[in-house]
């Protein structure tokens, strides 16, 4: 086995000049950023001299551009291997739409693409070229490969080289023979997360030759974790999700089941999900995943056959609605968020019973040694999510990086668990176990301690022990957490992974004797606490089950029902990638990336600055919008703080870029990460020089897109929110601070009654969720670029629906009163012949034609309620 050495990393000063320039250069050029993140470099110049090197780096560090940058720099194409196909088109758009000639070869190609594909390797027209360890390893692209100038083979997701590896994948164990076939041809493997015995197995199964070793930390800043007590998870979501509605998120499930059933719940909620397992058909699966990467749906509920490469650089939340199999697993389904560095909430619901479901996966493994090594990996979740010290601290330690100092951004650094004294629980609790003989595990324990009479109770006679019963007047529940934590605190030993068996020690003893006093931890929490910046969520509990029965939760259902193992098929050829153009770098920057850096939350504010840009002569006259003028025709001024983020320009931004990503067919993160788009949003470019400041924005993106963002900017900062109508004398009546309806006068879509439309479900939605943030119909009308009037019939329509019961935050309670007097005095079948002139004249009271037709469809649903409560057999009519 060749062993790891780390004597042989270059350092800084040991690069070239001139290949440091060329770098600097290369990096700026493709993809707009002037430095590079912590061992980039170094990696990139120990390829560009020939070496082999292993990378570890976390999600979202740059591992792509580790690869990336040396094929560009390099003679002839370089080779990328990656497990997921579904995600190897992204990768290859995201560098097309950089300008680098890139292409993929898989199954998913026709004979003639595929001749194409081949055709150009040849002449050497693909600086990179992606395809699976399957048909990489043919023998006919291995002969193809031969004939080729290769520059340099990159291992992607290289984890699944070992069978140490949680994702480990046979197919990647033929890569071993890649040395012998092109043994002058470097290789580099690249990783997010390997333990140490997992390097180890890369190095020595790829036949690396003296690799450089470059490890970084496996710390994300940006990720908050959490644990929650789990009682009423769906309801417990659903709380979650009202406060977070238009963030695109992951919710990981065990089972199929359980996916089919929360993803449609979430739908009856009013959320935008989609189910992804292993039972849906293949081109279901894609397109699932396809509308999530597309921003074309929130959230998507999925078993862990989903995720592994995905390159959506914006998912702000990833929640685990059971317990992963392990650390490793569950530091890679969080590692799915924020790759674009910023904040994302890591929420995993955890109750005990889930370990039931778990074990009886891990006992249905054929090999004693496949068991053993799944129990010891449960045993060190559990303990994870029962610990009481800091998450992050708790996670990286399992991949060997000591932190002692707390992170700050998870549940036990921010809301820590009050303590009290346990000495007497404790001393019960070990009485128990020195009563029982020392012989049994933590739950026979209990059962006695709590007075149950299990077959197994009475076959051993302990319901015969002065102990049995004594703690009755506790929970199971809770008996199960002081016990686990007492194991934890090292109060009790176990031996066994399979069957832990509890045993005394040295501590136990002295507590027992009262010598030695005990504190336990109050409880987990059943609520999402605030860990970044959203508030606090209170939610339902309900109680749990006391004693579970792990053969009865699969009543109903076959063991193939969950996607325990990330699965491939034989045609399911596999590929992943890290987008390097969603990553932060420390070279060009605003205040705002910089400060994202030290707070993810926070931006920073800078000297106050009205601007008044006309239109430049570059942006073209059709870009201006009659909202950008004033009533004397003039350019009207909209005063920014330059430095300050302006939240309602990032989301036209979005808007914009989502209509482009459509247009091209490509995913929106591949036209500017939300990174370029809240600094755009902070620093306000209206040139090309600014604009090309952006962090993320190279000189090929500012060609091709770089306009179409600069007018939108600039009609933004061109446009006056609002011109005040002059005021009568109804006025008094209500008076202007009592709503929030700034420009829902809709005098400029003309006088004429508003007609029905009908409108998407994913219109709809998205007018809900920003109306359900506390926006008003103004506000949402500016973010979604739409007329005040269309926004209105939104509005209207989910009235109509039932999905909104109140708008008090639109029209003040005294002006619906007045308008619902009015309205119910002309009768109902007069109601779409209103208009304003008739409300007005008759209850003296100022309003719009917006303002009618909501009060009006809010009547109309009312009265439909009111019929059907009293004439229900009617409601069909």
């Amino acid at each position: 086995m060749s062993e790891i050495q780390t004597e042989n990393r270059p350092s800084i000063l040991e690069i070239p000049s001139k290949t440091r320039s060329e770098m600097h250069s290369v990096l700026e050029k493709y993809f707009g950023y002037t430095s590079f993140r912590p061992n980039q470099e170094e990696v990139i110049a120990s390829i560009l001299a020939g070496k082999d090197v292993f990378v570890l780096m976390p999600t979202g560090g740059g591992k792509s551009l580790c690869y990336q940058i040396p094929a560009l720099m390099m003679k002839g194409t370089a080779i990328v291997v990656s497990p997921l196909i579904s995600l190897m088109k992204d990768q290859v758009d995201g560098l097309l739409a950089a300008g680098i000639p890139t292409a993929y070869l898989n199954s998913t190609l026709s004979d003639s693409e595929s001749a194409e594909v081949r055709n150009r390797l040849m002449k050497g027209d693909l600086k990179i070229l992606y395809m699976a360890p399957e048909r990489l390893m043919m023998s006919g692209t291995l002969s193809l490969l031969k004939k080729a100038n290769i520059s340099l083979f990159a291992i992607d997701e290289a984890h699944c080289v070992s069978e140490w590896g949680h994702d480990f994948r046979p197919e990647y164990r033929k890569l071993s023979e890649l040395r012998s076939l092109f043994p002058d041809v470097g290789m580099v493997a690249l990783t997010a997360t390997a333990t140490e015995r997992v390097r180890k197995d890369i190095v020595s199964v790829l036949h690396l030759k003296d690799p450089v070793i470059k490890i970084s930390s496996f710390n994300r800043p940006n990720l908050s974790y959490q644990i929650v007590e789990k009682k009423d998870p769906n309801e417990q979501i659903i709380s979650y999700l009202k406060k977070n509605r238009g963030k695109s998120g992951i919710i990981y499930c065990q089972s199929r089941e359980s996916v089919e059933r929360l993803a449609d719940r979430l739908n009856k909620a009013g959320f935008s999900a989609l189910p992804y397992h292993a039972g849906l058909s293949d081109d279901r699966r894609s397109k699932n995943q396809e509308k999530f990467i597309r921003d074309d749906v929130d959230v998507i509920v999925a078993t862990v056959a989903f995720g592994m490469g995905i390159d959506k650089p914006d998912v702000r939340f990833v929640i685990h609605y059971d317990l992963p199999k392990n650390l490793e697993s569950y530091y890679q389904e969080t590692g799915r968020g924020g790759r674009d560095g910023l904040e994302c909430e890591c929420i995993l619901f955890f109750n005990r019973g889930d370990w039931h479901k778990i074990r009886f996966f891990i006992e249905k493994k054929p090999s004693k040694k496949e068991r053993d090594l799944a129990f010891q990996q449960l045993s060190q979740i559990m303990n994870y999510c029962e610990s009481t010290e800091c998450r992050r601290n708790a996670l990286l330690r399992y991949f060997g990086e000591n932190l002692t100092e707390p992170c700050n951004n998870c549940d036990s650094c921010i809301s820590p668990r009050e303590k009290f004294d346990g000495t007497k629980q404790a001393q019960m609790l070990i009485r128990c176990v020195s009563e029982t003989g020392q012989k049994f595990g933590i739950s026979h324990v209990i059962d006695v301690l709590y007075g149950a009479r299990t077959k197994k109770v009475k076959e051993s006679r302990h319901d015969r022990l002065e102990i049995h019963g004594l703690g009755k007047s506790v929970s199971k529940d809770e008996w199960k957490r002081i016990g686990n934590e007492l194991i934890q605190s090292g109060c009790l030993s176990v031996s066994g992974e399979r069957y832990p068996i509890v045993k005394m020690n040295e501590k136990s003893r002295k507590i027992l004797a009262g010598t030695l006093s005990v504190e336990l931890t109050e409880p987990l929490i059943s609520k999402i606490s605030k860990t970044n910046t959203n508030p606090a969520y209170s939610v339902p509990a309900s109680d749990a089950e006391d004693d579970i029965d792990s053969e009865s939760l699969f009543e109903g259902g076959e063991v193939s029902d969950f996607d325990f193992d990330f699965e491939s098929g034989e045609n399911e050829e596999t590929e992943f990638n890290e987008s390097g153009g969603a990553i932060v770098y420390n070279g060009r920057r605003s205040l705002l990336s910089e400060e994202l850096e030290r707070n993810p939350v926070t931006v920073v504010q800078t000297e106050t600055k009205t601007i008044s840009i006309p239109l430049p002569e570059k942006v073209s006259s059709k870009s201006k919008k009659t909202s950008s003028l004033d009533s004397f025709g003039k350019p009207a001024v909209r005063a920014v703080k330059k430095g300050s983020f302006d939240p309602v320009l990032f989301e036209r931004l979005k808007v914009l870029r989502k209509k482009i990503s459509g247009d091209k067919n490509l995913p929106p993160y591949i036209i500017f990460a939300d990174t370029s788009l809240k600094q755009m949003a902070t620093d306000f470019p209206t040139d090309d020089v600014s604009f090309l400041k952006i962090s993320g924005v190279a000189e090929y993106k500012l060609h091709k897109y770089g306009r179409l963002f600069i007018e939108e900017i600039v009609d933004y900062l061109g446009e006056d929110p609002a011109v005040p109508k002059p005021k009568t004398k109804t006025d008094a009546a209500v008076s202007p601070t009592e709503n929030n309806l700034e420009s829902f006068d809709v005098a400029a879509d003309g006088d004429s009654p508003i007609l029905p439309e009908s409108f998407s479900d994913d219109d709809l939605n998205k007018t809900m969720g920003l109306f359900s943030q506390g926006l008003s119909i103004g506000e949402v009308a500016e973010i979604r670029g739409l007329p005040v009037s269309k926004v209105t019939a939104h509005i209207e329509e989910l009235i109509l629906s039932g999905r909104i019961d109140s708008f008090n935050s639109l029209i003040s309670n005294q002006k619906q009163a007045a308008i619902e007097k009015t309205i119910l005095e002309f009768q109902i079948e007069f109601m779409n012949r209103l208009q304003s002139a008739a409300i007005v004249e008759k209850s003296d009271v100022v309003c719009t034609d917006g303002e009618i037709r909501l009060i009006k469809a809010f009547l109309i649903q009312k009265m439909k309620k009111e019929c059907g409560e009293r004439c229900p057999e009617d409601r069909s009519s």
